[in-house]
């Protein structure tokens, strides 16, 4: 687990930066877990209602899925406030299927939780609500490149040409990249694509930074990390110390 350092350049309105400039992150690499050691930790971090859940897939791959993303949501949890059992907190679905956090803690209800999971990767922030993160990490696949970058304007091309990327990772920016914006509105993939279309990209420390015509509040970072590439979409004034990346 990592807790995020976050700094605002100018502000909307008053705020109390240290209760709402923090976040924590958890990644789990799957493979390194074993079936034994999964099982032990569900039995120690989930809750009655979460283990309910995950007990009543009937496919295993899939149980196996929502047991890691919640494992990571509640490591993530027990970093960031140090007075909550995490067994204590349940992180149900809300209306648009989003992960909300339920628990008896006035300070959980103050708190926003994004998870996402490849085949090798599960990721999970918790954030205060008043700051909205939303991650997505994703593996994609050769077949789907051609899709994803089929309706790229030339001037977005040329950017990603002139950052020597090639199309697959260009498209894979692309794709986690609106991913990540679509936990963050809520809105998922259900909207045309075009409204997820980012106006620039760029080389930032981390990555990638793409910014957005239509959600000028928002921007998204992006970064290979392992055989996978993860974004973090979060407010366009906020800056995050990316440093915790070099000791994944």
């Amino acid at each position: 687990m990592r807790k995020l350092v976050l700094t605002r350049d100018g502000s909307f309105g008053s705020f109390a930066a240290t209760d709402i400039l923090k976040a924590t992150i958890a990644i789990i690499y799957r493979q390194r877990l074993g079936q034994e050691e999964t099982e032990s930790l569900a039995n120690r971090y989930l809750h009655t209602q979460e283990q309910k859940v995950r007990l009543g897939f009937e496919f295993p791959q899939r149980r196996d899925s929502f047991t890691i993303g919640r494992l990571a949501a509640k490591l993530a949890l027990e970093c960031h406030l140090d007075d909550v059992l995490p067994n204590d907190v349940a992180i149900g679905s809300g209306v648009f299927h989003q992960p909300i956090i339920m628990g008896a803690s006035v300070r959980c209800c103050e708190l926003g939780v994004s998870i996402s999971h490849s085949d090798q990767i599960c990721v999970a922030v918790i954030h205060h609500k008043g700051h909205p993160i939303g991650v997505d990490v994703e593996n994609l696949a050769e077949a789907d490149v051609v899709s994803v970058l089929s309706d790229v304007n030339a001037r977005l091309r040329q950017q990603f040409f002139k950052l020597s990327l090639n199309e697959y990772e260009a498209a894979s920016i692309l794709w986690v990249g609106r991913e990540s914006l679509g936990k963050v509105l809520t809105t998922g993939m259900t909207v045309p694509l075009k409204l997820y279309e980012p106006t620039s990209v760029s080389e930032v420390e981390a990555g990638f930074k793409l910014s957005y015509k239509t959600f000028t509040q928002y921007q998204t970072q992006v970064m290979a990390i392992d055989k996978a590439w993860l974004a973090m979409t979060f407010p366009a004034q906020t800056k995050i110390d990316f440093g915790w990346l070099r000791g994944t």
